[in-house]
């Protein structure tokens, strides 16, 4: 069991730095080619930041057990939009939500992230609902799209010299190998988790929810720091929501497609969906009344996470 634990955590950090790697030399490609910042924060960096999240998924259906997969998503989804969404705007005294694109699309995330929880009130996410989370995913895609008055501001004019061509396969480079690490630790982190749920005896929703996706998770909070720090916390949000996109409809709809997801009445999942509502409704509440997300509301965001935590430690308890 030692041996088990030492080999999850040792992938658990290879799979934040592949994470993390990938993060960066996708903001500075993005930044070399003048993406536009919507652009980035909505669609490439929420890609990006999900890329952990997508082959934890694929390595779960795999090794046959899909629910690893969604408890991580139901996790990272909670965790985007309490700790990511709430220490951004905690470290960045409030955030404006200025763009209309972004609160146009704050109802429509809160029922693209409900879409898989309705699915599987029937005790099983199955290929057939797969393949309409995986149309729900296109759709939104098209819908950002087609926005094209809001993705025109780029991120940063770059002069096109043989420095930088270097520096773009350079980045390209990273990014490759991002990508195979991210491969290589997903599995081995889903294989040494199989061994602990056995071990430890908690159910991989479970482990998914809490452990796997607090890991998968840290690049949209990297990002969404970062972002703050340098006075553009707007996007965090984008990425945040962006994000949740990606996880409840790309990702979930992939993995049924390769694996049907049985429920089987889980508690767990229950009480997660829950708190997933919860944080889902306090996050729209607040961007409607005031178009922003004070400081005293990031608390209460960052309140429910650790509300949350305590509840599944009661339930493992008794």
């Amino acid at each position: 069991m030692i041996l088990n634990i030492i080999i999850f955590i040792i992938s658990f950090l290879f799979l934040v730095k592949a994470g993390t790697t990938l993060v960066k030399s996708l903001t500075r490609l993005a930044r070399f080619f003048q993406i536009s910042e919507y652009i980035l924060a909505f669609i490439l960096m929420s890609f990006a930041t999900t890329i952990p999240e997508l082959f934890v998924g694929i390595s779960s259906a795999i090794e046959n057990i899909p629910k690893l997969s969604l408890g991580n998503i139901i996790g990272a989804n909670f965790i985007n939009i309490t700790l990511v969404i709430g220490l951004v705007a905690f470290l960045s005294k409030g955030i404006k939500i200025e763009s209309k694109i972004s609160q146009k699309n704050f109802w429509l995330i809160f029922f693209i992230a409900l879409f898989p929880i309705f699915l599987a009130t029937d005790g099983v996410i199955s290929r057939g609902d797969g393949l309409l989370l995986i149309l729900a995913f296109v759709l939104y895609i098209i819908s950002l799209i087609r926005e094209k008055e809001y993705f025109t501001k780029t991120i940063q004019e770059i002069e096109f010299n043989n420095h930088t061509i270097y520096g773009v396969f350079k980045m390209l480079g990273n990014f490759l190998l991002g990508i195979i690490i991210l491969i290589a630790s997903s599995a081995v982190l889903v294989w040494s988790g199989k061994q602990l749920i056995s071990e430890i005896g908690i159910n991989a929703l479970t482990f998914g929810i809490i452990f796997v996706a607090l890991g998968t998770t840290l690049p949209e909070l990297a990002f969404g720091i970062r972002a703050s720090m340098l006075k553009h916390s707007s996007m965090s949000i984008g990425n945040a929501i962006g994000a949740i996109a990606f996880n409840s409809a790309f990702i979930i709809g992939l993995v049924s497609m390769i694996r049907p997801i049985h429920i089987n009445n889980s508690l767990s999942f229950f009480i997660a969906a829950a708190f997933l509502i919860t944080a889902l409704l306090l996050l729209n509440v607040f961007v409607y009344t005031r178009s922003s997300i004070s400081r005293r509301e990031s608390v209460i965001l960052i309140g429910l996470y650790f509300l949350f935590l305590f509840v599944q430690y009661l339930i493992y308890t008794t």
